[in-house]
């Protein structure tokens, strides 16, 4: 069974929040399933984490989870889209930041023809604490449905840097085509898988890119389905996929997972978030199938 019927089956004696969502609990975390006319998604409530996103006309998740991936209080969630923030990679400790890694607030969950729009919040208290120190307030909003759309939306006296790592779920790698990327980026591997067309990615070895000056839209292409990314106000775009090496490394990635899935991450990296006590600083994307 693959582990996205797991985790809709064990939703079948949960909560009903409204018709289409269910409130359960997977492993050691709580989670939100949706069963929509348009969709089928979940979403942890450690660190606000849509798991997987499958419209009604898909025969496979877009937004992907893999099967080997933990579902601990604590332990990062492998796939879908974690939310890293208040920093990006090895900027802070934990590598990603802590927001992936805590229990958020569910503040509304409401549902019509189109979908299902999640809200979810995180502030400082005894579980962040440990972390880090400053006054904070971060909301995630989610809409699920025929489309995909998230928003991070984040208050504090700090600057921050962020990501939403989004994992895409494609048919092969060795097929994969991300086009709009832009001519600047920064290489983050010993040995750089060079472009052959500016702007565009093919890949043949491990990658891990930040593009510094990408496209509105983004398209990712595997010769069956084109899924197109749109962001606002994001400042940088990560690429990356472990390939042979590392996939049979990681614990929580099956070996032959790399050819399956591909990040392309709506950042804010090089661009600091310079963040208000008041005024909430926002970014966000768009997934839709074209």
């Amino acid at each position: 069974m693959s582990i996205v019927k797991e985790i809709l089956e064990s939703s079948a004696s949960g909560k009903s929040l409204s018709p289409s969502v269910k409130q359960a609990q997977f492993g050691e975390l709580p989670i939100l399933t949706v069963t929509h006319k348009t969709c089928s998604a979940a979403v942890a409530l450690q660190g606000a984490h849509l798991l997987f996103w499958q419209p009604v006309t898909e025969s496979t998740p877009v937004i992907w989870l893999s099967k080997n991936t933990f579902f601990k209080k604590g332990k990062a969630i492998r796939g879908g889209v974690p939310v890293c923030w208040p920093w990006f990679g090895k900027l802070g400790d934990p590598m990603h930041g802590f927001a992936r890694l805590v229990e958020w607030t569910l503040e509304s969950c409401k549902e019509d023809d189109n979908g299902v729009d999640l809200v979810l919040s995180l502030t400082n208290n005894q579980q962040t604490d440990s972390f880090f120190t400053k006054p904070f307030n971060v909301c995630l909003t989610i809409h699920i449905g025929k489309i995909c759309q998230v928003t991070l939306s984040c208050r504090g006296d700090f600057e921050a840097t962020s990501a939403l790592h989004s994992y895409f779920g494609i048919n092969n790698i060795n097929n994969v085509v991300v086009k709009g990327l832009g001519e600047t980026y920064q290489e983050r591997l010993v040995v750089e898988n060079k472009p052959s067309v500016v702007g565009e990615l093919i890949f043949n070895q491990e990658v891990d890119r930040i593009y510094t000056n990408a496209n509105h839209i983004i398209t990712i292409t595997d010769g069956h389905r084109t899924i197109q990314l749109t962001n606002t106000n994001a400042s940088d775009v990560v690429t990356w996929n472990p390939w042979i090496e590392k996939a049979k490394s990681m614990v929580d990635f099956a070996d032959e997972e790399y050819k399956s899935m591909v990040c392309v991450e709506t950042s804010c990296i090089n661009k600091i978030l310079k963040l208000s006590p008041t005024n909430p600083t926002t970014f966000g994307f768009k997934i839709e199938i074209i």
